[in-house]
This record gives structure tokens, C-alpha cells and sequence, in this order.
């Protein structure tokens, strides 16, 4: 299958999913004579926007430099190595050659583990600073949830709207919220 035809159908579905929670819906506040109240957060703006968020930002791109800057170090040690070599490959014993080919071994599997060690490290310090804004995000939205009685939240981010009323969005109100509870912390 295509992924043109895949994207038709998943936007097909998204829609029906849509209108037939609507419609499920729909009854129970008919009946009860209220309407849904509904409310829009961007995460990703949140996340990006809020002080926390920068600062996540700003702590990850600290730490990739950090490993590039390892990284190039490494480089430049082997680089350094395979030109001794080089250079030196007529002056040389063959021991002496074997041993250096030996050390650039060393060194390139080295580099290889620092990169996959760096990048573990990397995704579990960034999966764990993600995780605490969103669960700290979580923490307003649900205290705006039970302060202005809303029955739906939807993310932005992720739930496939194509269009909804601008007063919906509660983004601005969560990001200064969650801003003034990390600066109490």
C-alpha cells in the first residue's frame, strides 16, 4: 500500500473515530442539558515556550556539544595515529607498524563505544527532562480541568484537529501556570 493511500485512510478513520465519539456523546449532553466543555492545549508549544522547557533545551544541546566535542577529541587521536603511520611506514619495523595498527584499533573501537554509550545517555537524559515537564504540564491541566469543569482536553500536538475555536486554547494559561510552580520549586 502506498503511503499516500495509507495517509487517505488514516485521516478517514481519524474523521469517523471523530464523529462517532461526537455522536456518543452527543446524547448524553443533550440529555443532561449541557454542552461539552472543551479545551485545546498545544504540548509541543508549551514545551518549547514555557521556561522549563528552554531551559531542557539549553541543558540538551549543552550536553550533545559535550559529546561532539568528545567525539572530534577521539577523531583527532586517531587521525593523529593513522599519520604516524603513514608516514613512518618505511621507517618502521614491522612490530612497531603491527603495534600501531593495533592502538588505531583500539582507538576506533573506543570511539565507537564512547558514541554508542554517548547516545544511550543522551536519550535516557532526554526521555527522563521530557518526561518531568510533561508530567508537570499534566499537573495543570488537570488543575485547570477541575477549576473550569472541562469534559474534554485535547493536545494539539497529537490528536489530528484540523480546526478549533481559538478560545479553546488553554496553552498560554498552562505554560504561565507551569512557569510560576517550577519557579517555587
Amino acid at each position: 500500500m502506498n503511503r499516500s493511500l495509507s495517509y487517505r485512510l488514516l485521516r478517514i478513520f481519524s474523521s469517523l473515530f471523530l464523529i462517532l465519539i461526537t455522536f456518543w456523546l452527543w446524547p448524553a449532553a443533550a440529555g443532561a442539558q449541557t454542552a461539552l466543555k472543551v479545551a485545546i492545549i498545544d504540548s509541543q508549544k508549551a514545551f518549547d515556550r514555557s521556561a522549563e522547557g528552554r531551559k531542557v533545551v539549553a541543558q540538551l544541546q549543552e550536553k550533545e556539544d559535550e559529546i561532539k566535542a568528545g567525539i572530534k577529541q577521539r577523531e583527532e587521536e586517531i587521525n593523529g595515529l593513522k599519520l604516524k603511520l603513514d608516514s613512518q611506514k618505511l621507517t618502521l619495523k614491522e612490530e612497531a607498524l603491527s603495534q600501531l595498527q593495533i592502538e588505531i584499533d583500539k582507538k576506533e573501537a573506543d570511539k565507537r563505544k564512547y558514541e554508542q554509550d554517548s547516545s544511550a545517555d543522551f536519550n535516557q537524559l532526554k526521555a527522563k527532562l521530557i518526561k518531568k515537564i510533561r508530567d508537570g504540564l499534566l499537573v495543570i491541566v488537570d488543575e485547570l480541568v477541575k477549576e473550569k469543569g472541562y469534559d474534554l482536553v485535547f493536545d494539539l500536538s497529537s490528536s489530528g484537529l484540523i480546526y478549533f475555536q481559538p478560545a479553546l486554547d488553554i496553552t498560554e494559561e498552562v505554560i504561565k501556570r507551569y512557569d510560576e510552580t517550577a519557579t517555587k520549586k
